[in-house]
C-alpha cells in the first residue's frame, strides 16, 4: 500500500523535485529496516500485531489490572513512545550517517531530517492501522473525535523534528551524546503514562505533564483512540507551544553550529 502511494506521489512530482528526494529518502530508510529478511515488509504489520497480542495476553490473564482493555491501553501509549524513540535515535546520528549527502551543496540539509521523520512516521501509520484492526474485536468506541488524531501526530512530529536538530548537532561535538540519550530515553519510558492511567501522573506528579510534553501527547492520543474523547485542549496547546519553542531553539542551534559541525564529520 505504501509502495503504491509512493509511486502515485512521485509520478506527479517533477524530476529532481525537492519533495521527491525527501520521499525517496524516507521510503528507502523505511524499507531498509526490513531489507534482507525472509518476510520483508510483512514484518511491518506482523511486529506490531504480535506486540498487541502479547500485551493483551500478559496484562489480561497474568498481570490483571482494573483498567479496561489494559493491553490496548499499553499499546496506545507505546505507539507514541516507539515512534519518539526510533525517530530521535535515528535523528541523533543522521548527520554522520548521511554525510555523503551533506557534501552535495545543492542538497537542503533540513531535508535529511524531514525524510528521516517521514520514515519513522510510516512505521507509526502502519502501527495505527494494525491497532484499529485489532480494536474491531473489542468494544472500542469509534467517534468523530478520531479526526483530532492527526493534529496530535503533527504535534509529536514537530517535537521530534526539534529534538533531532538539537541532538544531531550536539552529537558531532560531544561523542557521548548517544549513550546519554539512551539513559534519558530509559528514564522517559518510565515517567510517561504508558503502563498507568493519566490520573496517576495528574494526582501525584502533575509537573511531569509540563516538563515532559510527551506525557500530554500520550494522554491525548489515548483519549481519542481508546475512549473516543476529544483531546485536552489546554494540554494540547501547551504541548504545541512547547514543541514550537523547542523547534525555534533547534533551528537556531543547527544554523549557528552546522558549518562547524560539518567540518568535524
Amino acid at each position: 500500500m505504501l509502495g503504491n502511494l509512493g509511486r502515485y506521489i512521485t509520478k506527479r512530482l517533477p524530476e529532481n523535485n525537492q519533495y521527491e528526494r525527501i520521499w525517496i529518502l524516507a521510503k528507502t530508510d523505511f524499507k531498509l529496516k526490513y531489507y534482507d529478511t525472509f518476510l520483508g515488509m510483512i514484518w511491518a504489520i506482523a511486529s506490531p500485531l504480535f506486540r498487541i497480542l502479547i500485551y493483551y495476553f500478559v496484562f489480561t490473564f497474568i498481570f490483571t489490572n482494573k483498567i479496561p482493555n489494559y493491553g490496548l491501553h499499553i499499546f496506545s501509549g507505546l505507539l507514541v513512545w516507539m515512534f519518539f524513540q526510533e525517530a530521535t535515535k535515528k535523528g541523533l546520528t543522521i548527520l554522520k550517517s548521511k554525510r555523503y549527502l551533506i557534501e552535495n551543496i545543492k542538497f537542503n540539509k533540513l531535508d535529511l531530517f524531514v525524510s528521516s521523520l517521514l520514515s519513522s512516521l510510516m512505521a507509526l501509520i502502519v502501527n495505527l492501522i494494525v491497532y484499529f484492526i485489532v480494536t474491531m474485536f473489542f468494544k472500542i468506541p469509534i467517534t468523530w473525535n478520531l479526526l483530532f488524531i492527526p493534529l496530535i501526530i503533527l504535534n509529536i512530529c514537530i517535537l521530534v523534528f526539534a529534538v533531532n536538530l538539537i541532538l544531531s548537532t550536539i552529537n558531532i561535538f560531544f561523542r557521548d551524546m548517544s549513550q546519554i540519550w539512551d539513559m534519558i530515553l530509559l528514564a522517559m519510558f518510565w515517567i510517561n503514562p504508558i503502563f498507568y492511567a493519566k490520573s496517576v501522573i495528574f494526582e501525584y506528579f502533575p509537573i511531569l505533564m509540563y516538563i515532559n510534553p510527551l506525557a500530554g501527547i500520550i494522554v491525548n492520543i489515548r483519549e481519542g483512540l481508546m475512549y473516543g474523547n476529544p483531546p485536552d485542549w489546554n494540554l494540547l496547546l501547551y504541548d504545541y507551544a512547547y514543541a514550537l519553542v523547542l523547534l525555534s531553539l533547534g533551528l537556531l542551534i543547527f544554523y549557528r553550529y552546522f558549518h562547524k559541525a560539518a567540518e568535524k564529520l
